[in-house]
């Protein structure tokens, strides 16, 4: 199989995907790449040192960057063609400017060619949901 679809409850800020990637690659032979993708557009795939107070220091800054009492365009409900219930997310979706929707990483025979302090995350921007992520393949 060269792609995965599979489905993320996040549970907070940082996920670390490292796992799910070194499963997906394991037992790929010679060296290739693997892309991992997200497919919405209120969180990221990026790759960062997995150090808690790095994490914060992130988050502190995009808090002060893009905070939820600014007054949003993509806020007003009543005047945007949306469900009522639509969600009041604006500032989600300028976190997500500062980040990618997918990596590269290089692989070889199995083994992902991560750097020593080197994660996968998936970073979310709104609140607990469901993401889909896409693993992807590719033999060089």
């Amino acid at each position: 199989m060269n792609r995965l679809l599979t489905t993320i409850k996040t549970e907070k800020q940082f996920t670390d995907l490292n796992d799910i990637a070194k499963d997906f690659v394991k037992g790929k032979s010679g060296q290739g790449m693997l892309n991992v993708f997200v497919r919405h557009t209120t969180c990221a795939i990026k790759i960062l040192e997995n150090e808690i107070l790095l994490l914060a220091d992130i988050n502190n800054y995009l808090d002060k960057q893009f905070n939820n009492n600014h007054n949003y365009m993509h806020d007003k409900i009543e005047i945007r063609d949306v469900p009522i219930e639509e969600r009041i997310n604006g500032h989600s979706h300028m976190k997500q400017l500062s980040f990618p929707t997918s990596e590269q990483i290089p692989v070889e025979d199995g083994e992902l060619l991560l750097g020593t302090w080197q994660t996968i995350f998936l970073i979310e921007f709104d609140p607990i949901r469901d993401r889909e992520i896409v693993l992807s393949y590719t033999a060089l």
